[in-house]
């Protein structure tokens, strides 16, 4: 590769790609299977549409899957399109789901009704099937574009990968799970060796360049979609390993220092090297099912941070770990 040469694809350029390719999904809630079927075959080359034919299967493929927009019947035995309406609304993990009643009760005491349980539309029957494709697609672009907000909202503006606010969230998030189940996690801390003088020599610009080729470069060894990569804070970056054992997270470290020593990116400040290298820090907590070893956060953090030091005692270029 040469000097400060750069992946054409952006992550933010992967973020828009994925999103494309992927289809939204619709969800559709009537008891009358003619009605299911119709719709579904009206929206089936747009979305991906799950069918169902009553309210308590309908709450529970929600619960578990992603459902982006609810068409929901208010007639329908046991539970009634209010209710479902009504259950989601009042659950903070799926209150954001906006929920379009389809229906035959028109007074406007009805709507008015679905309206302030939270609904985002109200459509009578008998359908007319170019309105309701059409505010079905408004309504999925409204999806979509707080969906790229929210995504763009947890990168950092300058490499694409997850800034600070969105690691400190994983690290607690992983954290939590840690310790509820009694897993290993390992964090790794990375920092550009003598980036101070990379600046200082190439300029600012071309440090920013260093820093975008180093954050894909470590994006592009991440092995899971359930580990996390971020800059952590000017040349530092952090690496979030759930369920990891030390050895796994040692192959990923050191496949970090081959593919950024490959990059071959010219640093003359870096006297031993005279190329761009890093040095990282490793901590992994590791599970024990007797005698758990309750670790707070910041320990973690700062045994990594410990490690990180060390790593650039011995040479830099290095990791250096630790198991607790």
């Amino acid at each position: 590769m040469a000097e400060h040469e750069i992946p054409t694809l952006s992550l933010e350029d992967e973020l828009t790609l994925s999103s494309t390719l992927s289809k939204q999904t619709l969800m559709i809630v009537d008891d009358y299977p003619n009605n299911l079927f119709g719709m579904k075959a009206l929206f089936s080359n747009d979305y991906n549409v799950a069918i169902k034919d009553n309210g308590e299967d309908a709450i529970e493929y929600i619960n578990t899957n992603v459902v982006d927009l609810i068409l929901l019947d208010v007639d329908m035995p046991v539970m009634n399109g209010y209710e479902v309406c009504n259950i989601l609304k009042t659950n903070t993990a799926t209150r954001h789901i906006p929920i379009i009643f389809v229906t035959s009760a028109e007074s406007v005491a009805e709507e008015q009704k679905g309206l302030l349980l939270g609904a985002v539309d109200y459509v009578i029957k008998p359908v007319n099937l170019n309105l309701l494709r059409a505010r079905v697609s408004n309504h999925m672009q409204v999806v979509s574009d707080r969906k790229e907000l929210e995504a763009l909202s947890s990168l950092d503006g300058l490499t694409g990968i997850a800034n600070r606010r969105q690691l400190d969230i994983m690290l607690k998030q992983n954290y939590a799970s840690m310790i509820r189940s009694n897993e290993n996690l390992s964090i790794i801390m990375l920092d550009i060796d003598d980036f101070k003088s990379y600046n200082d020599t190439y300029g600012h610009t071309k440090g920013d360049h260093c820093l975008k080729s180093v954050a894909q470069t470590i994006f592009q060894a991440r092995r899971r979609d359930a580990d996390t990569i971020g800059r952590y804070g000017g040349e530092e970056f952090a690496i979030i390993l759930p369920n990891t054992e030390v050895e796994g997270a040692l192959l990923i470290a050191n496949d970090v220092l081959d593919r950024i020593r490959d990059l071959k990116l010219k640093h003359s400040g870096n006297s031993m090297h005279k190329i761009v290298t890093v040095s990282m820090g490793l901590v992994t907590f590791t599970s024990q099912q007797d005698n758990p070893q309750h670790v707070a956060l910041e320990d973690l953090v700062n045994y990594a941070d410990a490690q990180l030091y060390q790593a650039k005692k011995k040479g830099k270029n290095c990791v250096s770990y630790i198991t607790v």
